[in-house]
Formats: structure tokens, C-alpha cells, sequence
């Protein structure tokens, strides 16, 4: 062997044993989402927001400083009365100003980042953000001469802002301000993460949550969120996790907890494993929770990790004081009720709309002789539409599912029962559908319990494959026996799409938003430098 070769053949094994060494080792980081109840009620707009940054630096304290990243929710620090300004990312940290700046920065945001010093943790805040402008030479400047964004805004260990987002698809928010283009959050921690983060509303949509995933190809996302869930597809745990399981990413969702206006749902969410902590509340809670929920995460949720532990299953006890939304679309599907009388016996149904066609298999358990009524019927249903949320906000959605109805009434899907009685089991439980593709979409598992908590991995199995007529061939099943499921679907979120008359989707965007996210999966940067290594080998041992 030339001596040449030498070094550059031992750099390569010592490369190689260290990267070894780093996979062997536990690659996770420690992140906590808090579920929020704001301030009312009496008191000035100064002394709600006391209140709140109180209990804001009392969850940062009670973390010990064990956290790595902290996530506050949406909505639940500053009102409108009580804006700041937010700067832009810099090294330069917020803390230890010892008189009132100039720069419009909020003494409450101040005194967060030197909590974010003394935690020792990135902190992700949701705050009413001034943003001063010159109406005279900025025709989108408000006559007021500023704007003002619900923004998120990070902190690092030393206090500085590292990112800052605008929020971009607002929801019923016509005092707030939209940036001319939509932001894209992306920013790198000192635990070798990189997290895009966005706010509530925007996970329905392409832009910017799902081009966060598809156009920069991250692992780690977070979401502000004050989710008004809505029954059966779209409470918010539900919606969350089954997000993070279709997109493969660990989701940390902090949600404001106003469980008197159906405001609830804080969690954290490795991909397809399921949930690591969630958080509903409801049953008989008016008042909502500040509760802290803290989770080892996998740096990527593609790899199993024995540091990470899922949350429990959660069949019951069924929460029936949360005030949801109800789909409004239902009666628009094409449905059918599940017959009790079969109960014992494999059943099947196929069931078309448009463009998609479901086929369903259920086994329903025997159950003893009683004189109570089922606590639910069951609707298999297909539909294929759009769905508005405001007047320019759609998207087109498809889904195959199971819902639960309180009786035989298609206005009675997605409500809750007041009173439990008997339960209705599946022994089995299958769905099968056939999806159109199309370049923008997300196809998700979309579950539910009577406890308002998704199925986790361990009760479901998912697969999905692309058939010869480039239709996407989803299935959906139980994995074991399951009673009081208020919702099982595969649901179909299909962004900028307008339907046809007659039926059918037609996609109106280019396609091209994911262009910048391909790239090679599965090749390490370990299995590179092995192959470099043996071909280095292969030279040398030939005398090249």
C-alpha cells in the first residue's frame, strides 16, 4: 500500500467509528408543549397580561431546566392593547435592559427572554405584534401607521430572537394584518434540530405548513394553536396527530385551553409511532388547564428509539363538555347506516362519490341481552367536495370513514351523548380506498375515541401505495378490538383544487411547491463515507 494513501485512508476510519459511535448513542431532545388558560374576566387589559406572564414564567420555572425547547400557545400572553414590537433575528439578547428601550420591545417579552436564560431553554411565544409603517409611502400601510401580526416568536438559551413568523391564513382575525408574501420559519438549536414552526389555521393549508415539510424537508415542526375542534374529523389531537403520522414529523402542538368554547388540545407527536403526551380537556372542566407536558423526542421520528415512550391508550372516560364545531358538509355525503342486527358476522359495503370509491369490512361483538340502547349508530360515509372556511379560503376534500351518530338522523353525526349507556364494539374494522392524485394533498389517518383522543399505532395499521393507475390505494384497519370509536377515516386534504361541475377535482396549482424538497432518502452520511472508504481501498489494493 502506497504510504500517500495513508493518512487520508485513517482520517476516513476515524470519521467512520465516531459517526458509529453517534448513532449508538441516544439522539433525542427533551420538548415541552403547554396547554394554556388565559387570564378574563375583570381587570385591565395591563393586569390580564400580569396575570398571564406570571403563570407563563411559573410553567418555564416548574420545567427545572431540563427542557431543551418550551412552546406556548396561541393568543394567551398579550392582547391588542398591549402590542410589541417583535425584532427581527439577531444575536442581541432581549434580557437585562435596565431602562425602558426605544425600540418598542415589550417589558414582558423581556423579561421572558431572561427566563429563556435562566431555563436554559428556546422558547417559542405567541404575541400581538406592532410593526410601524409610513402609510404616505406604503399603500398597504393602515391609516394608524402600523400593522400588527400575530406572530410567533423564538428565544434561545441566551435570550435572542433566532425566528419570528406572521401568521398567514387567518381565521375570523379582520383586525389583524397578513404580510405581502407568506412567511417560511426555519431555525437551527444548539441540540442539532432544525424546527419550522406555524400557527393554528395554516395546518389546513399548503402554504406555509405543508411546505415547510415538502419544500425544506424538516423532521421537526411546531405549532401556536387556539383550535375550536369541530366533530368528526377535526378535533384538534386528532387533527394533530394524525398531521405528524402522515407528514413522518415529531409535531409539538401547544393549544390554549378554553374548554367553554370547545378550545382545547396540546400534545407531542412522533410521526407514526403516535403520541408521546396529549391533552384534552373537557369533562365537566369549564375553566381550562395551564399544564405543562414534557416528552423525549426522537430527533427524527423515521428512527426507533428505546428513549422514547408513548403515551397510553385511551378508550374512555368519554368527555361530553367540550362545546365542538360540527362538520357542516354531512349531510353532502353519500352515507349508510351500520345495521346492529348483524352483530357476530364479517359485513361488507363499498360505497362511491365522484371520484372515490371506499370498501368497508367490520365485524360488530355480540353483545348480552340488555334493554339500553347503544350509546352510538354508525354511518359509513364517502365524500368528495370543497370545504370553505372563509370566503377565500378552501381546499377540496375527500375521505372514506366511519363516524358515530347520537340516532338515526344524519344532523346528529359528530355530537357527543350526554348520558353513557351501552357500548358498541368492533371486533374488525377495515377501510379501503382509492385516491386520485394530485401534486398538493395530504392523505391521514383520521381517528377518534369517545375519549377525544386519536388511536395510537399500537390500536391501528395504515398503509399506502400507488397502483398502476396512479391512484393512491390507502388502507385503514384495527390492529385489535375497539369500543366507543366516535370516528375512523382516511381523510383526504386536497390544497388548491376546485372541483367540476358534475363532480371530480381539478388541480389548479403548478405542482412545483415540493420541487425544492427532493432529495435522497435513506443514504446516511456514514453510508457515504463507507462507500468512499472501500472504493478508496479498491484503488489502492490495485495499485492505483
Amino acid at each position: 500500500m502506497s504510504g500517500k494513501w495513508l493518512p487520508t485512508l485513517l482520517q476516513l476510519l476515524c470519521f467512520a467509528v465516531s459517526s458509529c459511535r453517534a448513532l449508538s448513542t441516544p439522539q433525542y431532545y427533551t420538548a415541552g408543549v403547554i396547554e394554556f388558560r388565559p387570564a378574563f374576566g375583570a381587570g385591565t387589559s395591563e393586569q390580564l397580561l400580569e396575570q398571564n406572564l406570571a403563570a407563563y414564567l411559573e410553567l418555564i420555572a416548574s420545567a427545572n431546566g431540563t427542557a431543551d425547547i418550551l412552546v406556548f400557545p396561541e393568543g394567551t400572553l398579550n392582547s391588542q392593547l398591549q402590542l410589541t414590537v417583535v425584532p427581527a433575528p439577531s444575536k442581541r439578547s432581549l434580557c437585562h435592559v435596565v431602562v425602558a428601550p426605544a425600540d418598542g420591545v415589550a417589558r414582558f417579552l423581556r423579561q421572558l427572554a431572561c427566563a429563556a436564560v435562566e431555563a436554559h431553554s428556546y422558547l417559542l411565544l405567541n404575541v400581538n405584534e406592532r410593526e410601524r409603517c409610513d402609510p404616505l409611502t406604503d399603500k398597504d400601510c393602515p391609516a394608524r401607521g402600523y400593522n400588527v401580526y400575530n406572530t410567533n416568536v423564538v428565544l434561545d438559551r441566551s435570550g435572542a430572537v433566532v425566528s419570528r413568523y406572521r401568521k398567514w391564513n387567518l381565521y375570523l382575525e379582520p383586525h389583524l394584518n397578513r404580510t405581502r408574501q407568506p412567511e417560511y420559519a426555519v431555525f437551527e438549536t444548539d441540540f442539532n434540530v432544525t424546527f419550522g414552526h406555524f400557527i393554528c389555521f395554516d395546518m389546513l393549508f399548503y402554504t406555509p405548513a405543508q411546505e415547510l415539510v415538502e419544500r425544506y424537508n424538516l423532521r421537526n415542526l411546531i405549532v401556536s394553536k387556539m383550535f375550536k375542534s369541530e366533530l368528526p374529523f377535526l378535533t384538534a389531537s386528532q387533527l394533530q396527530q394524525g398531521w405528524a403520522w402522515a407528514n413522518g414529523v415529531n409535531l409539538l402542538a401547544a393549544g390554549a385551553s378554553l374548554p367553554h368554547g370547545g378550545i382545547s388540545g396540546s400534545g407531542i407527536y412522533a410521526g407514526e409511532h403516535g403520541a408521546l403526551k396529549r391533552l384534552m380537556v373537557g369533562s365537566n372542566a369549564t375553566v381550562g388547564e395551564r399544564q405543562l407536558l414534557l416528552a423525549r423526542v426522537p430527533h427524527s421520528p423515521l428512527v426507533e428509539s428505546s428513549d422514547v415512550q408513548l403515551d397510553e391508550e385511551r378508550v374512555g372516560p368519554a368527555q361530553r363538555s367540550l362545546a365542538m364545531l360540527q362538520q357542516p358538509l354531512l349531510d353532502k355525503f353519500n352515507s349508510w347506516r351500520v345495521p346492529s342486527s348483524l352483530a357476530g358476522s364479517l359485513q361488507q359495503k363499498h360505497i362511491c362519490q365522484a371520484d372515490l370509491c371506499c370498501h368497508f369490512e367490520w365485524q360488530l361483538a355480540t353483545s348480552p341481552r340488555t334493554e339500553r340502547l347503544p350509546e352510538y349508530v354508525y354511518r359509513l360515509g364517502v365524500f368528495v367536495g370543497q370545504r370553505r372556511y372563509e370566503e377565500a379560503q378552501y381546499s377540496v376534500v375527500r375521505l372514506c370513514g366511519l363516524f358515530a351518530c347520537r340516532n338515526d338522523s344524519i344532523s346528529s353525526c359528530g355530537q357527543l351523548t350526554e348520558t353513557p349507556t351501552a357500548a358498541v364494539q368492533f371486533n374488525i374494522l377495515r377501510i379501503n380506498g382509492n385516491f386520485v392524485h394530485r401534486p398538493r394533498r395530504l392523505l391521514m389517518p383520521s381517528t377518534l375515541s369517545a375519549s377525544l383522543y386519536a388511536l395510537q399505532s399500537s390500536e391501528i395499521e395504515w398503509q399506502q401505495h400507488v397502483d398502476s393507475d396512479n391512484k393512491s390505494h390507502v388502507q385503514l384497519q384495527l390492529r385489535k378490538p375497539h369500543a366507543q370509536l366516535l370516528t375512523f377515516a382516511i381523510y383526504g386534504n386536497y390544497f388548491d383544487e376546485t372541483l367540476q361541475p358534475g363532480g371530480g377535482g381539478d388541480g389548479d396549482g403548478d405542482g412545483d411547491g415540493g420541487a425544492a424538497a427532493t432529495a435522497v432518502k435513506g443514504v446516511s452520511v456514514l453510508q457515504v463515507l463507507l462507500l468512499l472508504l472501500v472504493l478508496l481501498l479498491t484503488n489502492v489494493l490495485s495499485g492505483g
